[in-house]
């Protein structure tokens, strides 16, 4: 079990929301071997017979450790043969970048060198295939679909190392060490990052040009991440000194962060989502969490994943002074 700390910046609010979710479980690590184990979609991971589903390996956000969408699913198309040996380490959700770097990425990196002829990944992205290369892997790839099934002669199935939802410090370990060949002396973007969703479709900041105008003022770079490379990302986040944006998937990047960084966190109130504050919690990083007041409960539901945010300059003014 790992014990967090709650942010000492956060509104009590916010602090008493997140209070059930100090104590995280640490996953077990294991590389196991599954003659005939089958997979489906986005790395799900079925007995010989399909019957039943290896769910610590198997997630499904949201639903109770017993719990599994597949159980009731009616239409499961036919596996398709694979001869030899095939490792999986694709997860749901990691055709995006932060469930990739925080949940599949590790999975890469427990895999002994050179065990699998086949391995079943995402890896379509131009930083899943720089990740894939930066590894060595030289065998053949299969892309994670949802409308893929395969049955494995032989099935490698290395453990979760940990999720954006729940990092581990082994996880971040594996990959702040497999990246470190691509640090660089210095960033093109300074020590002050705004992470902006301009170009996303959803949790943008709707007043935007308002907080940037304040952002600006202050030395701030404006970046959008998915117009840079993986390495430059990275080292974006690597030399920087303050970070501020909204929840998403480029928070990821906290991972590169050096201890001390301040990180200020944009939410919705009906998505104050905790897993970059247990990541930034694990990094030693000053973490200032921004959620604007409000009469609706604090909420983490997935409808509100998708919902823009107003940021309330104010507390971002706050979070950014000592």
């Amino acid at each position: 079990m790992v014990d967090h700390v709650l942010p000492v910046r956060a509104d009590p609010e916010l602090q008493e929301f997140w209070r059930p979710e100090l104590r995280t479980e640490v996953p077990a690590r294991f590389l196991a071997r599954l003659p005939g184990g089958r997979v489906l979609g986005a790395g799900i991971v079925l007995a010989p017979d399909g019957t039943s589903v290896a769910r610590d390996v198997s997630l499904d956000f949201g639903k109770p450790f017993g719990e599994h969408w597949l159980l009731t699913e009616q239409r499961i198309p036919p596996p398709q043969p694979l001869p030899g040996t095939t490792a999986v380490i694709a997860t749901t959700l990691a055709k995006g970048y932060g469930h990739w770097l925080l949940d599949e990425l590790p999975r890469l990196l427990s895999l002994p060198r050179g065990p699998a002829d086949h391995l079943i990944a995402h890896a379509t992205q131009p930083y899943s295939r720089t990740a894939l290369a930066q590894y060595g892997w030289t065998g053949a790839v299969l892309e994670a679909d949802r409308r893929t099934h395969f049955r494995c002669e032989q099935l490698i199935v290395p453990s979760l190392a940990g999720t954006v939802v729940q990092p581990t410090q082994h996880g971040l370990d594996l990959v702040t060490a497999f990246v470190a060949p691509f640090f660089s002396p210095a960033s093109a973007w300074g020590e002050r990052l705004y992470i902006t969703r301009e170009g996303a479709r959803r949790r943008r900041i709707t007043n935007e040009p308002e907080l940037w105008a304040e952002l600006q003022a202050a030395g701030f770079a404006k970046v959008r991440l998915e117009q840079l490379t993986w390495p430059e990302q990275i080292n974006a986040f690597r030399h920087a000194k303050v970070v501020v944006g909204p929840h998403g998937a480029g928070l990821a990047n906290l991972a590169f962060c050096a201890p001390g960084t301040r990180v200020v966190e944009l939410f919705h109130r009906a998505y104050a989502a905790g897993g970059f504050w247990r990541l930034a919690d694990l990094r030693g990083l000053d973490y200032r969490p921004v959620v604007p007041a409000g009469s609706e409960p604090l909420a983490n539901s997935p409808a509100g994943n998708r919902l823009d945010l107003t940021a309330d300059l104010e507390q971002v003014r706050a979070a950014l002074k000592n």
